[in-house]
Parts: structure tokens; C-alpha cells; sequence
């Protein structure tokens, strides 16, 4: 777990994840005595089934044995796996090569006259990077260089925050291809990752206009009078030592990672529009990142030796989410197994009998919050929770798009929110901003967000999203 790479797994949040699951194990095997096993036949009605037990050796091996006893569940599994570990090793890459904070440095050159201008300038670019990339962990290697910037315009530390976590936040929360969310949401859910493209896209304009508004707002109010903000001590000891910023870009590194990142997104849409290419789409993104970051870097004059030391060192950093992805994998199967599983959407189904589509997306929306607290991770959700309340949803006649919708937003956001989101409380503390001081500068921008995505939740229910 190499704390000086882009992407790893911090050992306090994996400890703390592995707990939740092992814990959500548990729960499920003592569901195994506790509820009567049945199944949906092939007309769709609930049974009870008799002769069903489920053994300790069972429960015990299920982490291992989710790797091929599930079909199409384990082959899932695999590939996510797989995809996360090359996703984690070419970002790796991209960060020791410079391509990120290149391409970063580039638009504050270029705009760095245009103070406003250069906020929402940085400001989409991480909406777009959360959005379209996944990336949010990512962000801590850029937040200095943003909040340096910020410092020098005359800002605060805040406002480096806003147009970096905030954005990332806001981005991975609205995400229009994002791989690890859209994407291997989509596999699971057996939709494609265009399936209401449209729908997202407009709703992260709005995000992007409201969080363009909120920073606007903060920094006129900081302008008119600096000490009204809320880092305004640590700001004024981190200006004593404040040197010139360095801007070094490597253009050769912006063209060629740009070039790079539009062939990626190029391959997202095509394997998302062509129906026979749709089951194919995650496996040729991580061939794509898998070669791609070796080219990029050879034509950046790295050696084939020194890429793939920084490519490992990239996949090692990642590597213990695979087991997260087993363990929440492996609560499915043993509620699969043990066929608890439909009779416990079956009872969810009653419970919510006869109650609209909007209570039910809301509801759903509601355990995604509550998992979230618990599991910040959206592979690790993914494998565990959306294929149930995806089944409730069907159920309640609410469509897999609205469902994916649904878990986007309660994933998201939370990641800014949640004391027990490590990215959060590590970029906290990388600027030397407290959680109370940032709860209180975002609390109100969050609670609009939650009516907003309510709002959105029940309107696509009304047109029938």
C-alpha cells in the first residue's frame, strides 16, 4: 500500500472496509438459518423451497470460491478485478510520467490572467476527470498544485479545495462514463453505458452551474474582505513561505496523454453504441489502458524497464481492493446459495407493496446512503448491493437506468461528505483544514444537492426514465 502513488488503497480504510464485510458475511450466513430459502420461477412467482441448508465450509470458502461459483456473477468479479488493477497501474504510470499535473499546469498558464475564467476552467476539467475517468483518489496528487494556485490569485485554501475535491466529488457523482461507476454498474445491471447518457449529461451541466455558482460566491465574498474566510489563519502562514509556483509543462506529455484519453473515450462510445460489442466494452478499456500507458510513456522517452516498475508498483497499490471486490462478492453468493436472496426481495417486494415507483427509488436511494458510510468503494458496492435493489426496482416497475441513476448519486457525493471517506480526511489534512471547518462551509451546498437529486429522482419517475 505505496502511500507516494496515484492510486492505492489506504490501510486504515481497507482494515476499516474489510471489517463492514466480513461483518455483512456474517449477517448473511446467519440469514441463511434465520430465513426461509425460496426462489422466482419462471413465471416470476415467488416459492418457498424445502430441503435447503447451507454448511460452515460453504461460508467459509465463498470469498475463494466466488471466483467460479457464481457464473456469470464470478466472471463479473474477475474481470472488475482485473479491470481495477490496470486502471490502478496506467494511472500510476500517467502520474510518475507527469501527464496529469502537465495537462493541469497547461490550463493555469493559459489562463491564469482570467481569474474566474481559470476556476471554472479547473473546475470542469476535475468534473471531467471524476465524470468521464472515475477518478476521485487521484485528486490528492493534484490538490497542492491547485490550492498553491488559489493562494497565489488571492484566494484561500477553500476555494483550491472547491475547484479540486469539490469538482472531483461533483464529477464522480455525475458521471457520464465513468468506468468504475457507469461502467461496471452497466455490466451488472446488463444495460449499455449510453442507456440515458442524455439524461446525465444535462444533469452534470446543472451540477457544474451550481458549483460554479457556490465558488463564485465564495470567492467575491473573500475578495471583498480576506479575513471572512474560513482558512484565513492557515492561509496567512502558508503566504509566508509561499514561493513562486512552478509551471513546468511537458507539452509533449499534454499532446500525447490527450491523444491517449480520446482514444479511451473514442472506445467507450463505440463499444457502448454497437450492440455486439456492448459485453466487451470493460475488457478492451483495460487492454486499451494496458497498452496504452507503455506507448505513452516510450513515446515520452521512459524506458520499457522503468514504465513497467512504475506499472507494478501501480497494480501492488490496487491490489487489495480485489479482495474487498471477493468478500462483498461473496455476500451475494451466499444469500445466492442458501436461496435467500429472492426471499429477501420478495419480503423487501411486500413491504413495499403497492407503493409508487418514486417511494421505491427513493428508498434505493436511501441504502445506497447508509452503504456508502460503511463502503466507499463502487466496485465493492456494485457487486454487493446493486443487483438487489435492482431486482426490488424491477419490481416495483422502475427501470435499471433509473436504478444506476440512483446509486450514482448516493455513491457520489457522500465521498465529500462522510467522515470515513479516507480521500476526504487525507486531503483535509494535506492543506491543514479541519472536518468541522469544512462541514460548515459545505453543509448547505450538500442539502441543495440532496433536494436537487430527489427532484431529478422524481421527475425521471414522472416521464418515466
Amino acid at each position: 500500500m505505496n502511500k507516494n502513488q496515484i492510486v492505492s488503497i489506504n490501510k486504515k480504510s481497507f482494515i476499516t472496509v474489510c471489517i463492514v464485510l466480513c461483518s455483512l458475511l456474517i449477517f448473511a450466513y446467519v440469514l441463511t438459518f434465520l430465513m426461509v430459502p425460496g426462489q422466482y420461477n419462471n413465471e416470476g412467482i415467488y416459492e418457498t423451497v424445502e430441503g435447503v441448508s447451507y454448511n460452515f465450509w460453504q461460508f467459509i470458502s465463498s470469498p475463494i470460491r466466488i471466483l467460479w461459483a457464481a457464473g456469470k456473477d464470478s466472471l463479473n468479479i474477475v474481470v472488475i478485478s482485473i479491470f481495477i488493477i490496470v486502471l490502478g497501474a496506467g494511472f500510476n504510470v500517467m502520474d510518475k510520467t507527469g501527464a496529469i499535473s502537465s495537462i493541469i499546469n497547461n490550463l493555469i498558464i493559459k489562463y491564469k490572467s482570467k481569474k474566474n475564467t481559470l476556476m471554472y476552467i479547473i473546475t470542469l476539467a476535475f468534473m471531467l476527470f471524476g465524470s468521464v475517468l472515475g477518478v476521485f483518489e487521484e485528486s490528492v496528487a493534484l490538490l497542492p498544485i491547485i490550492v498553491v494556485l488559489s493562494l497565489s490569485l488571492g484566494w484561500d485554501t477553500f476555494t483550491g479545495l472547491g475547484m479540486c475535491l469539490l469538482a472531483v466529488g461533483f464529477g464522480f457523482s455525475t458521471a457520464i462514463l465513468n468506468p468504475f461507476s457507469v461502467g461496471l454498474g452497466s455490466v451488472a445491471l446488463g444495460i449499455s453505458s449510453l442507456d440515458g447518457i442524455g439524461i446525465r449529461i444535462l444533469i452534470f451541466i446543472v451540477m457544474y452551474i451550481l458549483l460554479c455558482i457556490f465558488l463564485t460566491i465564495h470567492v467575491r465574498k473573500i475578495e471583498k474582505d480576506p479575513t471572512s474566510s474560513i482558512t484565513y489563519d492557515i492561509d496567512q502562514e502558508k503566504r509566508k513561505n509561499l514561493s513562486l509556483m512552478t509551471t513546468e509543462v511537458d507539452k509533449k506529455a499534454v499532446k500525447v496523454y490527450s491523444i491517449f484519453f480520446g482514444i479511451v473515450i473514442l472506445v467507450m462510445i463505440i463499444f457502448s453504441v454497437v450492440p455486439d460489442l456492448q459485453g466487451y466494452s470493460i475488457p478492451v478499456i483495460a487492454l486499451v489502458y494496458l497498452f496504452g500507458v507503455f506507448v505513452c510513456g516510450n513515446r515520452l522517452k521512459y524506458k520499457f524497464k522503468e514504465i513497467w516498475v512504475m506499472f507494478k508498483d501501480g497494480a501492488i497499490g490496487i491490489l487489495p481492493a480485489i479482495l474487498l471486490i471477493m468478500l462483498a462478492g461473496a455476500v451475494k453468493l451466499i444469500l445466492d446459495e442458501s436461496l435467500t436472496m429472492d426471499t429477501i426481495i420478495y419480503s423487501v417486494s411486500s413491504m413495499l407493496s403497492g407503493s409508487s415507483a418514486f417511494v421505491t427509488i427513493l428508498f434505493i436511494y436511501a441504502v445506497i446512503l447508509i452503504m456508502e458510510f460503511f463502503i466507499g468503494s463502487s466496485s465493492a458496492k456494485i457487486a454487493l448491493v446493486l443487483p438487489i435493489v435492482a431486482a426490488i426496482g424491477e419490481n416495483a416497475g422502475v427501470s435499471d437506468r433509473l436504478t444506476l441513476l440512483a446509486f450514482l448519486f448516493g455513491d457520489g457525493y457522500t465521498n465529500i461528505v462522510y467522515p470515513t471517506n479516507a480521500v476526504l480526511l487525507i486531503s483535509l489534512g494535506l492543506v491543514g483544514m479541519s472536518y468541522g471547518k469544512w462541514m460548515k462551509k459545505t453543509w448547505l451546498l450538500q442539502t441543495v444537492v440532496l433536494i436537487i437529486t430527489v427532484a431529478i429522482l422524481y421527475l425521471c419517475v414522472v416521464f418515466g426514465y
